[in-house]
């Protein structure tokens, strides 16, 4: 077969969502087959977190606009509670969504990756001047690095059709900035260059997403009431395949006004076209698509990200807001900030992570649409896994440097309004570790010096010692749930966590060598008064630092702590 004959591929019908069924074996399914209630599917998995939580809301915006409730009235009378009991129940007893495979047939045609004029996600005639294309690696960020090969170790030239679906959506959702290549019909292009517009929507981003039993629950649980009302008749909120068909220019002439949800979880960062051999995708040509407004300032429709409030940008009467992605480095220490806060912690803030200037951040749509299905009573309250989604981006955001995920479990209780106690606790917590294993780093290095060398921190120890205990963290969160007393609860954490860089750093002088055990003169100090610093004088300053990072390994502090928080709830 030649690329001349009319051939498609069918996201709702062909298999390409790489999943998990409940049995925990590898499945790959089309659109259709989520929604039919014939076999149940635990989760997405694919081939990396990020192309994962960009497939996750794809398949999303197509639930949120099978579900939309049009004109004043039907949203006036629309019950979210209401109908996230029937999705539930729908899903608890297998039975299809006749309107999401309802509504999959009437957009049957947008669906086609290899449509001859609307393919899925790109534009059918893109092309640059001189005709150049990409090898199929310029979509996978993992695949521009020489290591990128097939089974056989030879270099991947082409994709299957299933897994070039896969990176169309995660380009869309993660492509770094970066000159791109200039598309014939963009006014933007200069001497055939398109020069950056930043990354795309979902890597300005923290993904924060809640997981429930299977994959259909996940849907339903990471669903806003916005999700299902937004927009009006002048201003639609429309996923792509609902919209004209795009250009190699930006729509509306480079007006865009974003739509809300359904328009920011299928955003088109870059114009994408795939060549293909009939059977195979074997080149690919990724232009600069449509630019977020202002680098994301105020973009609030997206309910699964946090977001960060800015001084620099805020005036009188208007305050300024950014999408805040994670730090990939340490994500759940440096997450639960933006995950846990609201307005009125903001007094507690300030103790809890140092100085603090301006507004609380903004935690995710999603957590404030769980508060109110626990204050309804139509769901359980339990403990959610909360999966988190962060792509770090290199120098000038022009390359992909890494993608982490990670999973918090968040008991009720800290997501609770009515509950600053027990947040501001989580919140010194977390802040108090990540001070401890500094400590660690810090000591790490001071080894060297033992040793005879130089000074150097080593973030390694830092990190490996957070590493470890996160998963201990969790479980510590999860016993937020039985409403422990503060202070206590609190200082059994940071109890732990002296035990555990104790350890460490036992292991670590242990690993130092006999020069280190032996001592130098302290080249820090005067020559005069050189004393001997050992791997033991360290040892006794990284002791002393703990109880200064871990205040509440006092008990007095650790009372004082109870009491204090106890009466600012009060």
């Amino acid at each position: 077969m030649n690329s001349e004959e009319i051939i498609s591929f069918s996201l709702i019908e062909e298999p390409w969502i790489s999943c998990v069924d409940s049995k925990g074996n590898p499945r790959c399914v089309g659109l259709r087959q989520i929604f039919t209630g014939d076999e149940p599917l635990l989760a997405i998995r694919g081939d990396s977190p990020a192309q994962d939580y960009a497939v996750l809301r794809v398949i999303l915006a197509v639930l949120w606009r099978s579900h939309h409730v049009d004109g004043p009235t039907a949203r006036m009378d629309f019950s979210m509670p209401d109908w996230f009991e029937e999705r539930m129940e729908e899903v608890a007893q297998g039975k299809p969504d006749t309107k999401v495979l309802d509504y999959l047939d009437r957009h049957a045609g947008r669906f086609d990756l290899l449509h001859s004029t609307a393919p899925f996600m790109q534009v059918a005639d893109l092309h640059t001047k001189s005709g150049v294309t990409a090898p199929v690696s310029r979509i996978v960020p993992e695949a521009e690095a020489e290591f990128f090969t097939m089974r056989a170790g030879q270099p991947r030239e082409t994709l299957s059709f299933a897994e070039a679906a896969r990176w169309l959506v995660y380009v869309q959702a993660y492509d770094y900035s970066g000159i791109k290549s200039g598309a014939v019909g963009d006014p933007r292009v200069k001497n055939g260059k398109g020069f950056p517009i930043g990354v795309g929507w979902s890597g300005m981003t923290g993904g924060t997403f809640l997981v429930g039993k299977n994959l259909r629950e996940t849907l339903v649980l990471n669903t806003t009431r916005d999700c299902l009302v937004s927009g009006s008749e002048e201003h639609q909120d429309l996923p792509v395949w609902e919209r004209s068909v795009d250009t190699a220019a930006q729509r509306n002439g480079g007006v865009i006004e974003i739509g809300g949800p359904a328009d920011l979880a299928t955003w088109q960062s870059r114009r994408v076209r795939l060549h293909h051999n009939g059977s195979q995708v074997t080149s690919v040509l990724v232009s600069n698509g449509d630019q977020i407004p202002d680098a994301g300032l105020n973009v609030f429709g997206d309910p699964m990200t946090p977001y960060r409030f800015s001084p620099n940008k805020s005036k009188k009467g208007f305050d300024a807001f950014y999408p805040r992605p994670f730090d990939p480095q340490r994500t759940v220490w440096r997450s639960l900030e933006p995950l846990l806060a609201i307005e009125s912690d903001l007094p507690y803030l300030s103790g809890a992570t140092g100085s603090k200037k301006g507004l609380a951040p903004k935690r995710p749509e999603i957590f404030n649409q769980l508060m109110e299905y626990w204050a309804d009573e139509v769901l359980e309250r339990s403990l959610l896994p909360v999966q988190l989604v962060s792509v770090e981006y290199g120098a000038q955001a022009s390359s992909v440097a890494s993608t982490t995920a990670s999973t918090v479990v968040l008991p009720p209780a800290l997501l609770a309004s009515d509950n600053p106690v027990a947040r501001r606790a989580v919140l010194n917590a977390a802040a108090a570790t990540m001070a401890a294993a500094i400590n660690l780093g810090q000591f790490a290095g001071n080894l060297l010096v033992a040793a005879g060398g130089d000074y150097a921190f080593q973030s390694g120890s830092t990190d490996s010692i957070l590493g470890q205990l996160e998963g201990r963290f969790n479980e510590w969160l999860s016993g937020w749930a039985g409403q422990p007393d503060p202070g206590a609860y609190a200082q059994s954490w940071q109890r732990e966590v002296e035990s555990a860089i104790v350890a460490e750093a036992e292991v670590l002088m242990r690993s130092a060598g006999p020069k280190a055990l032996v001592g130098r003169p302290d080249p820090r100090s005067g020559a005069d008064a050189a004393q001997i610093v050992t791997a033991a004088t360290y040892f006794s300053r990284l002791c002393r630092s703990l109880r200064a990072s871990l205040p509440l390994l006092d008990d007095a502090q650790a009372r004082s702590l109870s009491t204090t928080l106890t009466s600012k709830e009060e």
